[in-house]
């Protein structure tokens, strides 16, 4: 669609008329606030800028302007948003240029073909129907995924498609053909394969994954299409089109690895399933997944590689504020064989899925590690997910649970754990700033702190002296970080505005709230420097220099 659209809706429609329209909105100083429509709360932490057209929520993170508002609250993508908005402020969409729209309705039209082209082949092969209602796949259920088989010819779909009038390039652009190494003319991609189409959230095929029948040991067992116009792997969850409206009433979505742990998955009536094609999870298929519900129940392979994908999956939606179980999947199975061979305990085994960090903490408990050892495995597999948590509160309640099940001391959890790479002050541009990466009370001052200069730098009249805070700012967390701070980007420095204007409606005590915060966060660094030093005693260094040094930094902890 053309960005010329968006403006034109813009224009007409602000953040206030839309957002309003959806939830009661009451004044707060120059904002509005509500309660949030996309987590349950009592106290409204939900706010709207009339100035900056964007919105943002203060407990659940959710954030942007008018479209993602509506993708969000009606479960659309961005054009469907874009329709809603358009019949709201009456503006006509302006079309794309009619021979753009024509290829791309072609590609649609041969990827269309193609899928019955499959269809018809699984019909007439009896033996790969019996194969996979051997895997206990149900006709119906054939029939609903729309899965099919293609000979292994090099050319079957090739000299099909040309009866039907599409060219080389069309079938070429959408991954179906590929060119001779040697010589003219073009081999299909997919021979010999059982053929799963991959939809778009519309139910489109844009891509298809074809997995190997009969196995020559030379060819890869799974071959997915390659990255096109249509398919972008990052963006695109398979099943999503069938599981989306399911997700949202149940509240929860189930991910897997595989097709045929999704399709025997939706057959035994958890039709909430989703799987990634063909890639690693990313923040795109998140966004997906987050517009219908905040939690995640992980459901892969039964053994170590299975845990590994599980846990590098869990820390990106961690870090996004989403709640993350993981399905105990008995080992050497994947979850079709286990709805096949057991579907009572794929029921049991989604009941009582665990989170994330109690499933490893227990899976590293049970192999019986001496305490050294153990604590090793907790700070390389359990500390990167706890500091992917978004909540201090959440953070202390599973430090408290790693100490009491494994002997550790929670001051030596916690010293590993602020020293990790996530929470490092100069790790990333933006880390001390980004909500989702507050894992500290120094760092939410910081924030704070940040937020409320660059407020008051905007005003013509400002109740604070900007030199001598940024001065005392600057003394306190250093050259590097300071600078950091002064660079950020754009979408950072309004959102800490946006939080600052909301956290102080009045600024009459603005002057205490900001010494208070330079207090707390002194207090802070004394802390981190006192337990550097606890940890050299608890070492073993018991000098005298340490202990003096310890002594010092309390007294003067005590005197703030």
């Amino acid at each position: 669609m053309s960005i010329d659209n968006v403006s034109r809706i813009k224009e007409r429609l602000g953040v206030v008329d839309v957002v309003g329209s959806y939830i009661k909105l009451d004044k707060a100083g120059a904002n509005l606030k509500g309660k949030c429509p996309f987590h349950n709360e009592k106290t409204a932490s939900f706010f709207v800028s009339p100035d900056r057209g964007t919105y943002k929520c203060f407990g659940c993170g959710a954030g942007g302007d008018i479209f993602t508002f509506v993708e969000q609250f009606e479960g659309v993508d961005f054009p469907g948003a874009l329709k809603i908005l358009a019949e709201k402020a009456g503006v006509e969409l302006v079309k794309e240029d009619p021979r753009l729209k024509d290829e791309r309705e072609r590609l649609f039209k041969v990827m269309e073909e193609a899928t019955l082209f499959f269809e018809k082949g699984l019909s007439e092969n009896k033996e790969v129907l019996g194969y996979l209602e051997n895997r206990g796949l149900k006709k119906e259920t054939i029939k609903n995924f729309r899965i099919g088989f293609v000979r292994d010819d090099w050319t079957s779909l090739y000299d099909f498609l040309k009866t039907k009038n599409f060219n080389d390039s069309e079938m070429e652009e959408v991954g179906l053909i590929k060119k001779r190494e040697k010589g003219d003319g073009f081999y299909d991609r997919f021979r010999g394969r059982v053929i799963f189409p991959i939809f778009d959230n519309s139910g489109r095929t844009i891509a298809f994954s074809g997995r190997i029948y009969k196995d020559d040991e030379k060819s890869a067992k799974y071959l997915n299409s390659p990255e096109t116009v249509l398919f972008h792997k990052s963006k695109i969850l398979y099943g999503y089109n069938f599981a989306k409206n399911d997700i949202r009433k149940r509240d929860f979505s189930i991910l897997v690895e595989g097709q045929m742990d999704i399709i025997m998955s939706h057959q035994a009536g958890f039709t909430n399933a989703v799987a990634t094609s063909g890639t690693a999870l990313t923040g795109d298929h998140l966004v997906l997944l987050k517009r219908l519900s905040n939690k995640i129940a992980m459901a892969f392979d039964g053994d170590k590689a299975g845990l590994n994908a599980a846990n590098k999956g869990a820390k990106l939606a961690l870090g996004e504020g989403m709640e993350v179980k993981l399905v105990e999947i008995p080992e050497g199975l994947d979850p079709a064989d286990f709805i096949l061979k057991d579907k009572d305990g794929w029921v049991s085994a989604l009941k009582n899925s665990v989170h994330i960090i109690d499933f490893n903490l227990n899976v590293l408990r049970n192999k019986g590690l001496d305490k050294r050892s153990l604590g090793m495995e907790i700070n390389k597999i359990v500390l990167p997910l706890v500091s992917g948590l978004n909540s201090k509160i959440e953070q202390d309640y599973f430090v408290s649970k790693i100490s009491a099940k494994t002997g550790i001391s929670e001051s030596a959890i916690w010293e590993d754990l602020v020293g990790s790479p996530k929470d490092e002050i100069i790790a990333k541009e933006e880390i001390i700033i980004t909500q989702k990466k507050v894992l500290k009370t120094k760092n939410k001052a910081i924030r704070e702190l940040s937020g409320i200069l660059y407020w008051q730098k905007g005003l013509e009249e400002s109740v604070l002296d900007i030199e001598k805070t940024e001065t005392q700012l600057k003394e306190i967390l250093g050259g590097d970080v300071f600078e950091k701070i002064e660079n950020l980007s754009d979408e950072i420095k309004n959102e800490i505005i946006f939080e600052a204007e909301n956290l102080y409606t009045d600024e009459r005590g603005l002057k205490n709230k900001v010494e208070e915060l330079f207090i707390n966060l002194e207090k802070e660094y004394l802390k981190e420097e006192r337990n550097k030093v606890l940890k050299k005693i608890n070492d073993g260094d018991e000098s005298d220099d340490n202990m003096k040094l310890y002594n010092e930094l309390s007294k003067k902890i005590e005197k703030i």
